[in-house]
C-alpha cells in the first residue's frame, strides 16, 4: 500500500529549479517548496545531487543583526541535468526556474529545448520559466539561445507557449565558511528579505500562486531598480570601502563618507526611475534607505572584495555603474556620486582578482581613454567620459 507521504507527493505541484547554487537553494527553491511544490533541482555536481536525494530536505539559515533562525526546506529532490530524466522532468513540471548565472545560460538551453519539445508532444501545456538571473533582457537572451535548437514549427509553438519570465533577485546571500560547508553541503544562509518581483506579462500558463511573488508591468522598472539602485549602491560601497581599507560591506556602510556617497548615487537613480515610470520618488527613496540598512547587516559577512569582484563586467555600459550614470544623464540627473564610484572601481586592485588586474594593466599600458572606450563602451570624448577623467585626475 502507498504511504500517506507517497500519496501526498503524487498530488503536489511539480517545480523544476535549474541550478542548486545560492539563489537556487536559498531563495527560489525555498520559496517554491513553501508554496506547495515538490522541487526537483537540476544540477551537475554529484555530491550535491546525492545530498538532496538522501534526506529530500535541506536547511536555510536566515540571518540578520537581530539574530538567526534555521528553516528546513522539505519536498525536494535532485536530478543530474545531463540525463533523460532531467528532460522528462522539464516536460512534466508545473513551473520552472533558472538560477545558473548569465554565462551558463547557453549551456542549459539545449536541455530546455528538448524538455519543451517533449512537453509539446505529450501534453501541449505552456511552459513558464522564471529567470532568476539579474540580467537586462534575460528573456530575449534566453529565447535566442533556446531557439537555436528548435525548428520552425517548434518556434511557432514557443512563441505562444514558452513564457520566459524575468525576475528581479534582491535577496542577499552571505558566504559560509569551509567548515560550515563541509558539515552540511546543502546549508545556505540568506537575509530575511524574500520578495520576488516578476514580469507579469510574460507568463503563458497563468500567474502561479507563489509566496512573495510580485507580478508587475512594465517589468523594466524592476530590472532597472535592481541594477541601477541596489547593485550600483552595493558596488559603490564595495569599491570605496576597499580603497579605505575595509574588509566587510557593513564596515563601509558605517563610514558616513561612503554611506553619503552611496546614498546620493542611489537617490539619483531613484529620481531618474521616478521620472520615467511615474513611481513616487518618496517610495523609491524609502527603498534606498531600506537597502542601506540591509547592506549594514553584519550577519551577511559580505566582503568588499567579493561584492566588487570582476570590475570589468561591472563597468560595462549596460551594467550597474556606467549604465546607471548614463540612465541618470538621460533623465537630466547629475551622476556625480556615481562617477565617484566608477573612479573607485577603476582603482580597485585586490590580490587575486584577474579582471581587476587586467583593468590595472590596461590603464598603465593604454591609458584612461582606451580603457573608457574598450571596457565601458562609451566615447572618450563624451560627457560621461570627461566627468570620469576629471574624477580620476
Amino acid at each position: 500500500m502507498e504511504s500517506q507521504k507517497q500519496r501526498r507527493k503524487k498530488t503536489m505541484k511539480q517545480a523544476v529549479m535549474y541550478g542548486a547554487g545560492n539563489i537556487g537553494r536559498g531563495f527560489i527553491g525555498k520559496t517554491l517548496s513553501e508554496s506547495g511544490y515538490e522541487v526537483c533541482f537540476l544540477d551537475i555536481v554529484p555530491e550535491v545531487i546525492e545530498a538532496f536525494n538522501k534526506d529530500h530536505e535541506y536547511r536555510v539559515r536566515i540571518v540578520s543583526n537581530e539574530g538567526q533562525r534555521l528553516d528546513t526546506v522539505k519536498h525536494v529532490r535532485a536530478v543530474d541535468a545531463n540525463t533523460k530524466e532531467a528532460i522528462q522532468t522539464i516536460a512534466a513540471c508545473d513551473i520552472m526556474a533558472s538560477a545558473v548565472g548569465v554565462n551558463v545560460l547557453p549551456h542549459i538551453a539545449e536541455n530546455i529545448a528538448k524538455g519543451m519539445r517533449l512537453r509539446m508532444r505529450e501534453s501541449g501545456r505552456p511552459l513558464d520559466i522564471i529567470l532568476a538571473e539579474n540580467q537586462l533582457d534575460a528573456d530575449k537572451i534566453m529565447r535566442g539561445y533556446i531557439y537555436q535548437y528548435l525548428n520552425e514549427d517548434e518556434k511557432k509553438w514557443a512563441d505562444e507557449n514558452l513564457g520566459l519570465v524575468e525576475a528581479s533577485i534582491g535577496r542577499m546571500v552571505p558566504p559560509l565558511s569551509p567548515e560550515e560547508r563541509a558539515g552540511d553541503p546543502l546549508l545556505i544562509a540568506v537575509e530575511p528579505y524574500c520578495q520576488l518581483p516578476v514580469d507579469k506579462e510574460a507568463f503563458r500558463g497563468g500567474i502561479p500562486d507563489i509566496k512573495g511573488l510580485v507580478p508587475y508591468a512594465p517589468f523594466s522598472f524592476y530590472i532597472r531598480r535592481k541594477l541601477f539602485v541596489h547593485n550600483m549602491g552595493h558596488a559603490i560601497c564595495a569599491y570605496l570601502g576597499w580603497l579605505r581599507g575595509y574588509e566587510y560591506i557593513y564596515e563601509a556602510v558605517a563610514d558616513d563618507r561612503i554611506k553619503s556617497t552611496a546614498q546620493a548615487a542611489m537617490d539619483g537613480s531613484a529620481t531618474a526611475l521616478s521620472k520615467e515610470y511615474g513611481v513616487p520618488e518618496s517610495e523609491l527613496k524609502d527603498h534606498v534607505r531600506d537597502l542601506l540598512s540591509r547592506f549594514g547587516n553584519k550577519a551577511l559577512r559580505d566582503t568588499t572584495t567579493r561584492v566588487g569582484a570582476d570590475p570589468v563586467r561591472k563597468l560595462r555600459r549596460d551594467d550597474r555603474l556606467v549604465g546607471a550614470a548614463l540612465y541618470c544623464m538621460e533623465q537630466g540627473i547629475d551622476p556625480a556620486a556615481i562617477v565617484t564610484g566608477i573612479a573607485a572601481a577603476l582603482r580597485f586592485a585586490p590580490e587575486g582578482d584577474k579582471a581587476a588586474a587586467e583593468l590595472q594593466a590596461a590603464l598603465k599600458t593604454d591609458g584612461i581613454d582606451a580603457v573608457i572606450e574598450k571596457y565601458m563602451g562609451i566615447p572618450a570624448s563624451g560627457e560621461l567620459a570627461q566627468l570620469i577623467k576629471k574624477e580620476m585626475a
